[in-house]
């Protein structure tokens, strides 16, 4: 898929692309984050800068290679042990902070007053893995309150001629000055000032409004906050307000000042923002994803440009359809759009998608309603993704971690097949004279032929491509067959398999793939017992749909510290390991509808719990 292109720069880190993922889950706030004039950026874990905005870049004057190169080049000294404790908080505890003024450095090494608000970035399990912050510059404000300070005639004249409304406050929430722009609330200055002071406060954010004014007297900081206040007519006026405490000579604070700004119309635009067909225009423009906005009976009411480029699907067209649809997905997507009308919540869903080339591809689409003011349905809009050649990445890798396993299994099954050999020749040697008179060895001769049978067949049905056919199973004789397999390699060992087959279910799987799990898990298992040990294997109900399987070892067992990186695409313990086997077997499972656990300490061993969907049930035990 082609890179997003804009005409700002989109600024990243390829190896953090999951961040922006989580950041951006539509298009309209990717438009928000280009077209902002407010300073945004990204961080992890570690603290590195992994996206910025075209306004970062204007802000500070350093490029996105710079700042990689050098991450705090735009803090000065004296404030980065300030930034980093901040910060911290953020990332570890989920800290908000919001509206916070501090000092930002420009290349060109002059400083600019600014305030900022940083929050936790969060992936769908809620799971912080990055912070966010966005930056405005107040080098202006701080000069004209400044200017303020310094004479009382430019200060009045300001404050009597500015938009902004400013209010002075006593120390007892007592309004005691209101420049002439109160007007725009329908009042006179002397209303507000008099005796009575008419609560002009929503009633809603009188005790955030009372909160604001203790801090500011606590800290005898500016505070910066939203509020909402009642005009004459008893109409909700939106406001940004910015809170200066007045201090006296000796530093103590003696009134403190509002300078408000009605957002009110700001508001609005930016809800409508939301529902606005020029923006979404834009924004589809420039992304290979598919945008494609339908009303409730399905006509076709905007289909992004990126149609004719993926999919060559003609702007033209009028009326949603399944007919390109791949038959086995249909049903699918039918149930999809019914999830969206019945919950009205936004799904992903997967289809395979037939071209005008008649090349199929893989579609990953989310779907969301259009609700109206009453919350009815009004229509849908779908974002759909070609996935098709990450899916074909999946599929090599797993044939890659498959082919690793037959290859490990070569010795062992070399072995199994060198034993019976020794044994036909040794008794064919021995019984040649006289055959007829010795039918035991002949027997053991068979049975040893039967084994080696066994053990190829078993090679055989690994290596040999095949198609995913999902069908009823029953698991424990699965379950065995892997354990006959794999017993050679751990007799060699010293290791013993134990069983406890509780739970006898039919479960739906596709068998080699299944296989293929459990043998990953098992031989991970004999590898990490070193000398004489034990392998458990256990199955139990558990809930009324799923079985679980328990597999526990008696070996190494694996560090607190690793244990998170497992399942990581080439990250191994074993010395001639792919690092695949876990990332393949955990897919299988998901493919499967089921789960791989896996919970483990340094020597004390290691526990894989997988569960699978029940199709039948065969209590018993064995």
């Amino acid at each position: 898929m082609n890179k997003l292109n804009t005409p700002f720069l989109w600024k990243k880190k390829r190896s953090k692309k999951e961040i922006t993922q989580v950041l951006f889950p539509d298009q309209i706030l990717k438009a928000f984050f280009h077209f902002t004039t407010d300073a945004i950026s990204i961080s992890d874990l570690d603290n590195n800068i992994v996206l910025v905005n075209h306004a970062f870049e204007q802000y500070y004057g350093w490029s996105m290679e710079e700042i990689y190169a050098s991450p705090l080049c735009f803090i000065p000294d004296e404030y980065r042990s300030e930034t980093k404790q901040l910060f911290d908080a953020v990332r570890s505890m989920g800290v908000l902070l919001t509206n916070y003024e501090t000092i930002r450095q420009r290349k060109d090494g002059t400083k600019m007053d600014v305030i900022l608000s940083a929050a936790p970035i969060k992936d769908e399990t809620g799971k912080i893995i990055g912070a966010s912050c966005i930056t405005r510059d107040i080098s202006d404000r701080k000069k004209i309150e400044e200017a303020l300070r310094q004479t009382e005639a430019k200060y009045r004249l300001l404050i009597d001629h500015t938009q902004d409304i400013v209010t002075i406050y006593d120390l007892s929430m007592r309004r005691i000055y209101a420049s002439p722009s109160i007007e725009q609330l329908g009042f006179v200055p002397a209303e507000v000032t008099s005796p009575n002071n008419l609560q002009l406060t929503h009633p809603e954010d009188i005790p955030m409004f009372r909160d604001k004014f203790q801090e500011i007297m606590a800290t005898k900081q500016p505070v910066h906050f939203e509020t909402r206040s009642m005009d004459r007519n008893g109409n909700e006026v939106s406001f940004e307000t910015r809170g200066i405490p007045i201090l006296s000579a000796v530093g103590d604070v003696q009134n403190i000042m509002l300078v408000s700004r009605n957002v009110t119309e700001r508001k609005y635009s930016e809800a409508a923002l939301f529902k606005s067909e020029k923006t979404n225009k834009i924004i589809s423009e420039y992304t290979d994803d598919l945008i494609l906005i339908t009303d409730k009976n399905g006509d076709i009411l905007y289909l992004s440009p990126s149609h004719s480029r993926v999919i060559e699907t003609s702007e033209n067209c009028r009326q949603l359809t399944f007919a390109d649809i791949h038959p086995e997905d249909r049903q699918t997507v039918i149930d999809h759009f019914h999830h969206l009308l019945v919950t009205q919540e936004p799904k992903i869903c997967e289809f395979r998608f037939q071209t005008k080339n008649n090349k199929w591809i893989v579609l990953e689409s989310k779907g969301a309603p259009i609700l109206t003011k009453t919350g009815d349905c009004d229509g849908f809009i779908i974002v759909s993704r070609d996935i098709t050649e990450r899916r074909n990445n999946e599929e090599l890798l797993r044939k890659a971690e498959k082919l690793s396993v037959i290859g490990e299994l070569a010795a062992g099954i070399a072995h199994e097949i060198r034993n019976p050999l020794t044994s036909l020749k040794g008794f064919i040697q021995f019984l040649y004279p006289s055959m007829n008179d010795n039918q035991q060895y002949a027997d053991i001769m068979l049975s040893e032929l039967d084994r080696i049978n066994f053990i190829v067949s078993e090679l055989l049905v690994l290596a040999k491509p095949h198609s995913i056919q999902i069908k009823p199973l029953p698991l424990i004789p699965l379950l065995e067959s892997v354990l006959a397999l794999l017993r050679s390699e751990a007799n060699l060992k010293n290791i013993d398999f134990r069983t406890a087959f509780a739970y006898h279910p039919i479960i739906a799987g596709e068998e080699n793939q299944l296989k293929q799990v459990f043998i990953n898990i098992i031989k991970n298992a004999i590898e990490a017992i070193d000398g004489h040990g034990e392998v458990h294997i256990a199955t139990s109900l558990k809930d009324n749909h799923q079985v679980l399987i328990t597999l526990t070892d008696t070996g190494c067992g694996i560090s607190e510290e690793m244990i998170h990186k497992l399942g990581a695409p080439f990250f191994t313990t074993k010395e001639n390991g792919t690092g695949l086997g876990l990332m393949i077997s955990s897919k299988i499972m998901k493919d499967h509808n089921g789960s791989l656990e896996i919970k483990s300490r340094e020597h004390e061993g290691t526990v894989v719990e997988i569960t699978l969907p029940i199709v039948q049930d065969q209590i018993g035990s064995s």
